[in-house]
């Protein structure tokens, strides 16, 4: 569906350019989740201001909703369900900007002994699991290359049954402290993450109907 778009086959500007946008926005989210996952789980300043970058996002995503609109005010019988899907996309976009900026304010109530709590490796752990996803669901979406789209997608399933356990072990810890508790809320904004990413790999792989779940 979307491959039409990037050869230029019977589409719009108004739709090459709405997939450009969120295409940009993604690429900027990949350093935005670096630099907040910097600050919380290495303790050093983020290279990028995170939450200024958020408020991009979100200009971009209501720009891609404008372009859209107006593709479908102008063309109201051409690509609908690419529209629709692209509508899709751009909203698991922007809400991995909202998880990262999350992950940025959790920062502020690290301590110094945090690198040494018992659960900080399992959280950079995963970190390290999702950094390639970013990478593979913009390259998924620019190639409408389904493989590598269902890569992203077993992935994010792995990650779901590590954040699993690993959640499950910190409310079993009757001794945990500040340390566990932010450990916890990372694991849960990680696996956020992880999931909008697996969404939107989920749109080259998956039929229009089964957009959002597991691989089919």
């Amino acid at each position: 569906m979307l491959k039409n778009i990037w050869k230029g086959k019977k589409t719009s500007g108004l739709i090459y350019e709405a997939l450009e946008e969120t295409c940009r926005m993604l690429k900027q989210e990949e350093g935005m989740f670096h630099a907040a996952c910097t600050a919380l789980l290495a303790g050093e300043e983020p290279g990028v201001d995170v939450v200024h970058e958020d408020e991009d996002i979100d200009v971009g995503e209501r720009m891609v909703r404008r372009l859209v609109f107006e593709h479908l005010t102008l063309n109201p019988d051409r690509e609908l369900p690419t529209s629709l899907v692209l509508l899709s996309i751009v909203h698991d976009v922007e809400r991995i900007g909202d998880y990262t900026k999350s992950l940025l304010h959790l920062s502020r109530w690290r301590s110094e002994g945090f690198d040494a709590a018992q659960y900080a490796t399992a959280c950079k752990e995963i970190r390290v699991l999702i950094d390639p996803m970013f990478g593979k669901a913009l390259a998924a979406l620019r190639e409408s290359d389904s493989t590598l789209a269902r890569e992203v997608m077993r992935e994010h399933k792995e990650i779901k049954t590590r954040t699993n356990r690993l959640i499950e072990s910190i409310l079993q810890d009757k001794d945990g402290g500040q340390a566990n508790v932010i450990c916890s809320i990372a694991t849960q904004f990680l696996r956020r993450i992880s999931a909008h990413l697996s969404n939107i790999a989920s749109s080259i792989a998956n039929p229009f109907d089964r957009m959002g779940g597991e691989e089919s």
